[in-house]
This record gives C-alpha cells, sequence and structure tokens, in this order.
C-alpha cells in the first residue's frame, strides 16, 4: 500500500494528541518533542513521510502504516484512550444523481428498484499488518498489508488509492453513524487467506529454485561419499580373508554412511523453505458511505432493499442476499419472500430467507 499524502498531518495530531509538540523543518519533515509514557522523560525525534528526504535528513525516522514509529504511536495514544481510530478525510452527501448512478450498478430481475432516499454512514475497515518470516538457507522478513470492509467481509484492494487522494483525520469530519461490524475473527480470516494467496506463487517459484539447488549440491555428495566408499572398497577387495583390516575398514564404511546421512539431512533442512506468518497490528480506519433505503417491486410482490453507495470510488457496493448472506450486483424477488441473488432465486425453498435490512 502507499504511503498516503494524509498519513502526515495524521501524525502530527495524533502526536500532539498524545502530548507532544512538532515543528516542521521542511516539507515532509517534522521534528518532534516525543512524551515517554510512565517517565515523563521527552525525546527529540525528527519524522520524515517523504522516502526521498532520507537523504537531506540521515538520522530521521521514515512514517509510514508498516513502520515502527506509527505503530508505537497508535499503541501509546490507544492505551492512553485518546486516538483509538482514523477516518478518511472526505464527506459524503446525498443526492438524486447518486441514486440514478447507484441503479444502475446492478441488474434487477423482473423487478424495479424505488430509492426511498439517502443517508451517510461511517463504514469500518482494518488495515492488517503482517510480518512475513521466511525460513531456509537464508532468513528474510517483510511486512503485507490487507484491507478489508469489517462491514462485510469484503477486500479493499484499491484503499491505498483513496488514502493518496484524501488522506486521513484524528476525528470525523462528520458525527455519521456507524455500520455494524461482523465477527473480527471473519475479518481477520479474509485478511489471511488473502495474505497467503499473496505468497502462493512466490514461495512456490522460490522452492523449485530451492529444490533444483538441493538436487545439485545432493547430487554432489552422493558422488562424493560414494567415491569414498568405492575407495575403501577397493581396498577390502585385495586383502586377504583373515586379515584383521576388514573389521577396521567395516567401521569406517558405517562412519562414513553415517556421515553421508548427516550430510544430506543437513543439506534437505537448509534448503527447505517455510513461511511464518504473525499479525503485528490493525489500524482502523472509517470510510463514507452513503446508505439509500429503497423497495424492490415486481408483478406481485415487492420487499425492502438498501443499496449503498461509495461516494470515494463512486461505485455501488454488492447487495447482500436474504437467502444465502452472499454479495450479488444481481437481485431479484425470490417466490417465499425478500430478495436473492441469481442462484438462490432458482434453487427453489432449500434455505430460509433472512430480513433484509439497512446497516
Amino acid at each position: 500500500m502507499k504511503v498516503p499524502g494524509g498519513l502526515e498531518a495524521f501524525t502530527v495530531a495524533a502526536v500532539e494528541l498524545a502530548g507532544g509538540v512538532v515543528e516542521q523543518a521542511a516539507d515532509g519533515l517534522h521534528t518532534v518533542l516525543w512524551p515517554e509514557p510512565g517517565s515523563g522523560d521527552v525525546t527529540v525525534r525528527q519524522l520524515v513521510f517523504d522516502p526521498e528526504l532520507l537523504d537531506e535528513a540521515p538520522d530521521a525516522e521514515l512514517v509510514s502504516f508498516a513502520s515502527p514509529t506509527l505503530e508505537r504511536l497508535l499503541r501509546d495514544t490507544t492505551a492512553s484512550g485518546r486516538v483509538a481510530r482514523a477516518f478518511l478525510d472526505t464527506v459524503a452527501i446525498a443526492s438524486r444523481s447518486m441514486a440514478d448512478q447507484l441503479r444502475r450498478a446492478y441488474r434487477f430481475f423482473e423487478s424495479a428498484w424505488t430509492p426511498q432516499g439517502g443517508r451517510p454512514w461511517w463504514v469500518p475497515a482494518g488495515v492488517f499488518l503482517f510480518r512475513v518470516r521466511y525460513l531456509s538457507d537464508e532468513r528474510e522478513e517483510d511486512l503485507q498489508e490487507v484491507a478489508v470492509n469489517l462491514a462485510d467481509g469484503r477486500l479493499l484492494r484499491r484503499l491505498g488509492d483513496a488514502l493518496d487522494r484524501h488522506g486521513l483525520a484524528a476525528d470525523p469530519v462528520e458525527a455519521w453513524p456507524m455500520m455494524a461490524e461482523r465477527p473480527a475473527a471473519e475479518a481477520y480470516a479474509v485478511a489471511r487467506r488473502e495474505i497467503e494467496q499473496r505468497l502462493s506463487a512466490p514461495l512456490g517459484s522460490r522452492r523449485r529454485e530451492l529444490e533444483a539447488r538441493l538436487t545439485r549440491e545432493s547430487g554432489r555428495a552422493h558422488a562424493y561419499y560414494a567415491e569414498l566408499i568405492l575407495e575403501l572398497e577397493t581396498r577390502r577387495a585385495v586383502l586377504p580373508p583373515d586379515s584383521p583390516e576388514h573389521a577396521a575398514l567395516g567401521s569406517k564404511r558405517l562412519a562414513i554412511e553415517r556421515e553421508r546421512e548427516g550430510r544430506l539431512g543437513e543439506l534437505g533442512a537448509k534448503y527447505r523453505l517455510s513461511a511464518e506468518i504473525s499479525l503485528l497490528s490493525v489500524l482502523r480506519l472509517y470510510l463514507p458511505r452513503v446508505v439509500f433505503a429503497g423497495t424492490l417491486a415486481g408483478k406481485r410482490r415487492e420487499a425492502p432493499l438498501a443499496l449503498i453507495w461509495d461516494p470515494v470510488e463512486r461505485v455501488g457496493e454488492p447487495a447482500r442476499c436474504s437467502r444465502c448472506d452472499g454479495l450479488t450486483y444481481e437481485v431479484g424477488l425470490h417466490r417465499s419472500g425478500g430478495v436473492a441473488c441469481p442462484r438462490c432465486l432458482h434453487a427453489g425453498d432449500r434455505l430460509h430467507p433472512r430480513t433484509a435490512s439497512a446497516p
């Protein structure tokens, strides 16, 4: 994820709320009087938000979503109860044209959707920061971020672009209601699966590379020890049957074989690749949405249907099927009542409907 321009303003505000003092030394470079929790001591630090400025200020700390500086700041301020969340720094205003755009984002089967009014909401999103440790002949670490909509569990793949355009604020621009969150374990599972899928291809490529190296190294080891054993057996072949050296050479062969197995085991461990994934932190962001209450009406029945507009990306968000709880842009009225996706519309009455409502 890119470093958002608003991260600078958010960090400055958070430092000040934590009791610190910030002085701008240059664009993207700040001198900070940082209060140490508990001791009351104050340290002087430099924070930089543009990697290119590190050449001018090599002792400064680069602040990004993956930086220990921001993680510590969030931890300290959250523990103090003063800053526990961040908001996208933009507004959302419901309008008739927005409702028309929203209607065109969906396909309605033998029915029509009529909006009744729109209202802005805040939707919670979580930016999960994972540390990935690659364990093989070389140890490496990588930081990966996954953004998840905490209200419906969808991945937010373009959140970084939105942060670049609008930035963050420590307080909401408007006191809108908050959408309810799904269980935290569900959101974590979504983020974890995404990380594992991201790693699947590069891990497979690296494993194939290591397997090729293991094959070469093992081949050389086999050849080396085979030559030692051949030399030993050649010596044994010319000895008289009653020679006392037979026992000594036999013991030496066993030692060579044990050494060979140990070396092959070392090579196998050296070129075995594994990845350890651990969650470092979760940054909670709130994003604006406009919820339009409405009615989906057909020839013989109708049902309430609230649809959500994303004013940042200017797109409609998928509706939720009242039968299977899945997300879809194609909906119709089920014969047993409620709004359903195409699969459930043709699946008979095997599932029990859920009540479709606003967030």
